[in-house]
């Protein structure tokens, strides 16, 4: 928030609430607000905590895979680009169609 908008919460706080309610009405927002962030610094401190190792472990994992491939060709395959894929060429000619077996069934 800039100085202006804070500026205006207090004008209309002081409108709203008077001289006599706003400065502990203040207080208990700075609390709450402290209060919060205190909350939130420290499930954030647990979350870290506890996801570090399986982080750790997922990174190292990548390393190692990332290492085992040795030198990777930084040139896309053919069918990444277009323009050096070979496409097979369609055959417009007539199939062939074997004629019908004859029916022998003589009824």
């Amino acid at each position: 928030m800039s100085g202006s908008e804070i500026m205006f919460l207090l004008v209309a706080g002081l409108v709203v609430l008077g001289p006599e309610r706003l400065p502990g009405v203040i207080r208990r927002g700075g609390k709450i607000y402290g209060d919060l962030r205190r909350a939130a610094s420290g499930y954030e401190k647990e979350f870290r905590q506890t996801f570090s190792e399986p982080i750790n472990e997922l990174k190292s994992t990548a390393d190692q895979m990332r290492h085992g491939f040795g030198v990777v060709d930084p040139e896309p395959s053919p069918p990444m680009r277009p323009e050096k894929t070979v496409y097979p060429k369609p055959d417009f000619s007539t199939p062939k169609v074997d004629a019908p077996a004859p029916n022998t069934d003589d009824e």
